[in-house]
C-alpha cells in the first residue's frame, strides 16, 4: 500500500521524487510541564506506544514511523524542508489527499516535504483519536514525532539545518505550537525555523512562549477548536509574536474538498478561498525566510 501510494505521488510530482521512509523515534530523555502553572499537563512518554485505548493498550519502548519523502528533481542537497503533519485521524485518503495538494505547491516553490505518519506505525484505527479526550496528551507526543522526522532530515543531509518548518492541521496543528513551544525547543538539539498551524487547539496557550516564528490560520466559523481563544493567545503579550490569519464563513477542516457533514459532532467542510488562501500565505512566509 505505502509502495503504491509513493508511485501515485511520483506520477502526481512529475517534477519531483517521492519514496516512503521509516523514521527511527527518538524522543526527549525527560520532559518539563508545558504549561506555566499547570504541572500536571505533561503527555511526554518515554514509550513509542503507551498502551492508550487507540494502541489497543499495547505498550513498546522504540519504534518507527512512517513517512513519505517528496523533492524537486535535480535540486541539490541540502535544501529547505517542510514537514506537514497530520490531524487526528490520522493519514487516511482524504489527508493524503490534502498532503499531495499543498505538498505539490511547496515542492513547486523549491522545498522538499516529510509528510509524517504519527499512528500507522502505533497500530492506531481509521478513527486515530478524534474520539479521545485527552487530544492535548497526543499532540505532546507528536511533538516529539517531529523532532525525529526533523533529525532524520538533518542527518541524512537532506534539509538545511536551520530552513526546516512544520504545518499542522487540527491535532497537528495544536502540535505545531508544542513543537515551537521554547520549553520543547529547548530540550532538542535541532529547531525548527518557525510554524505554520492550521486550526488548532490554543487551550493552555496564552502563556506559552514560541522560539520561533509562528503563523496560524483560522476558520471563524470553527466549533472543533476555538478561534476565540486562538486569537486571545495571539494577542497575549510574548517575545515572539503569533500572526494570524481568519477566513470569514469557513468551518474546521476548511482544506478537504468534501460537501459539508458533521464529524464527532464538529461542523467540517470545503471552503476554497480559505484553503488556496492558507498555503499561498504559507509560501509566501517561507519565500520572506529564504
Amino acid at each position: 500500500m505505502r509502495t503504491a501510494l509513493a508511485l501515485i505521488a511520483s506520477l502526481i510530482f512529475t517534477s519531483a521524487h517521492a519514496e516512503m521512509v521509516k523514521i527511527r523515534w527518538n524522543p526527549t530523555k525527560f520532559s518539563l510541564p508545558w504549561v506555566p502553572g499547570n504541572d500536571y499537563i505533561d503527555g511526554w512518554t518515554k514509550n513509542f506506544m503507551n498502551g492508550t485505548v487507540e494502541e489497543h493498550g499495547n505498550t513498546k519502548l522504540d519504534g518507527e514511523l512512517d513517512a513519505e519523502i517528496i523533492m524537486p528533481k535535480g535540486t541539490k542537497r541540502p535544501i529547505p524542508f517542510v514537514i506537514l503533519l497530520h490531524g487526528c485521524s490520522g493519514m487516511n485518503d482524504l489527508l493524503q489527499k490534502w498532503a499531495h495538494s499543498y505538498g505539490e505547491k511547496l515542492v513547486g516553490s523549491g522545498h522538499g516535504v516529510l509528510i509524517l505518519d504519527s499512528f500507522r506505525g502505533r497500530g492506531l484505527g481509521k478513527d486515530g483519536i478524534c474520539a479521545d479526550p485527552s487530544q492535548l496528551d497526543w499532540a505532546r507526543r507528536r511533538a516529539d514525532d517531529a523532532y525525529s522526522a526533523l533529525d532524520y532530515l538533518i542527518d541524512k543531509n537532506l534539509a538545511i539545518s536551520n530552513k526546516v518548518f512544520v504545518v499542522g492541521r487540527s491535532n497537528g496543528a495544536t502540535t505545531t505550537l508544542l513543537i515551537m513551544n521554547r520549553v520543547i525547543g529547548d530540550l532538542h538539539d535541532h529547531k525548527f525555523a518557525g510554524g505554520f498551524p492550521m486550526q488548532p487547539s490554543c487551550l493552555y496557550m496564552t502563556n506559552v512562549d514560541f522560539y520561533a516564528p509562528v503563523h496560524q490560520f483560522l476558520a471563524d466559523k470553527d466549533d472543533a477548536a476555538s478561534p476565540v481563544l486562538c486569537n486571545a493567545m495571539a494577542s497575549s503579550k510574548r517575545k515572539v509574536p503569533v500572526e494570524t490569519t481568519v477566513f470569514k464563513g469557513a468551518y474546521h477542516s476548511y482544506e478537504d474538498k468534501v460537501a459539508p457533514y458533521i464529524f464527532h459532532g464538529w461542523h467540517l467542510g470545503y471552503n476554497a478561498t480559505a484553503a488556496e488562501g492558507t498555503i499561498n500565505g504559507i509560501i509566501k512566509d517561507l519565500k520572506a525566510e529564504r
